[in-house]
């Protein structure tokens, strides 16, 4: 009985607190609810700082559109001035204005430097930038004008190109020439006739029974020489074709094309050059010496117009019917394909007249050549 007394004491004070195992067992589930706790609160902290991050990024460059999908690229320059509006509301700045609202000129914006990429947004290739940027055409105010001035065939020479020379014209002769060309045999005749202030100039060629040419020039006399007024050529082939000198216009026209020259003193036409040039060398004989020359502007029916240069050559020898004749030979070079050359070889002792003269525009050498075969004094 006793015994069983202490037994029952003893067994009270262990049925007031908890087995040992017990206390053990709370104390794990306790730490493992702790952990679990904190687990959670780990994993609601992570999500926090992704989101946040590109907030503090927009921030940090200006404003972003909230979509975050880069624009469509528009197809001209006024497609993407009008997306400016859109990008400014989203979120403005007062106190810097936002560079995204600006738009530069084309050649600005190419050269300007691509922004840096956005980890969220891709970022736009080069060519693609350019090609919004490039308008499809170039506009109007940019555009060449048309020209509608018919540009002449031969640059017209100015004041300071020809001089004006000294001159002494011949008497009223008629000259006599044996033609060749291209291995076939004819006659020339040029008539040279003046008197009170005018002159009329006539060349006739022909090839055997056929004609070749007829070439007219008249006009008057004044302080530079030969002053041609009209000038017709008429070829074998073609029709007649005129050079008219308007002096009281100041400029040459043409009966055939609209092209129109300055008329400059001293102006030749392709008859009158011959006179022209055997007047200037008999009044300025030193011009028969190395580096000597003869510029003239020589004008064509058919609207040509160039200078011609004559260079003196030497002096040569020739046979002629009535003996052998001392010459002064002048070259007038080509200076481009099908170009005229001209050789004349002047005889001071007939008023420096041509006793031979040699011409030509083909380059396979098929020139025409004048021989003087006798002079009459009309």
């Amino acid at each position: 009985m006793l015994c069983s007394a202490s037994q029952y004491a003893l067994s009270q004070p262990l049925q007031g607190r908890p087995p040992l195992r017990v206390l053990w067992g709370l104390m794990a589930a306790a730490l493992a609810l702790h952990l679990l706790f904190l687990d959670g609160l780990v994993g609601q902290a992570q999500p926090d700082r992704l989101v946040r991050a590109p907030a503090l990024e927009v921030r940090s460059v200006g404003p972003m559109p909230p979509a975050m999908a880069p624009p469509a690229a528009p197809a001209t320059t006024t497609a993407t001035a009008s997306t400016e509006p859109a990008l400014s509301q989203a979120a403005p700045q007062p106190a810097a204005k936002s560079p995204l609202t600006r738009v530069a000129p084309p050649q600005l914006a190419q050269a300007s430097p691509a922004p840096a990429a956005s980890p969220l947004t891709p970022p736009r290739s080069v060519s693609a930038e350019a090609q919004t940027l490039v308008p499809t055409r170039e506009p109007a105010a940019f555009a060449p004008p048309a020209s509608t001035a018919e540009v002449p065939l031969a640059m017209p020479p100015t004041d300071g190109d020809v001089p004006v020379y000294r001159t002494q014209l011949p008497p009223a002769l008629n000259l006599r020439y044996a033609l060749r060309r291209g291995g076939r045999s004819g006659a020339a005749e040029l008539s040279w006739q003046v008197g009170d202030g005018v002159y009329t100039l006539r060349l006739e060629a022909r090839l055997g029974a056929a004609a070749l040419l007829t070439q007219v020039s008249q006009g008057h006399i004044d302080d530079a020489g030969l002053a041609p007024i009209r000038f017709t050529d008429q070829r074998t082939r073609g029709g007649l074709r005129a050079a008219n000198f308007q002096r009281d216009k100041n400029k040459i026209t043409f009966s055939g094309p609209a092209t129109e020259y300055r008329l400059l003193p001293g102006s030749q036409d392709r008859l009158s050059w011959m006179l022209q040039l055997a007047s200037v060398v008999a009044a300025e004989p030193e011009r028969m010496a190395p580096g000597g020359k003869v510029v003239l502007h020589v004008v064509g029916a058919g609207g040509h117009a160039d200078v011609w240069v004559f260079r003196f050559v030497d002096f040569e020898t020739m046979a002629m019917p009535d003996g052998p004749v001392r010459t002064a030979k002048f070259s007038r070079d080509a200076r481009r394909l099908y170009d005229t050359e001209v050789d004349a070889w002047l005889d001071p002792m007939r008023f420096h007249l041509p006793v031979k003269q040699r011409w030509g525009s083909s380059p396979d050498g098929d020139a025409v050549e004048l021989e003087l075969q006798s002079v009459q004094a009309l």
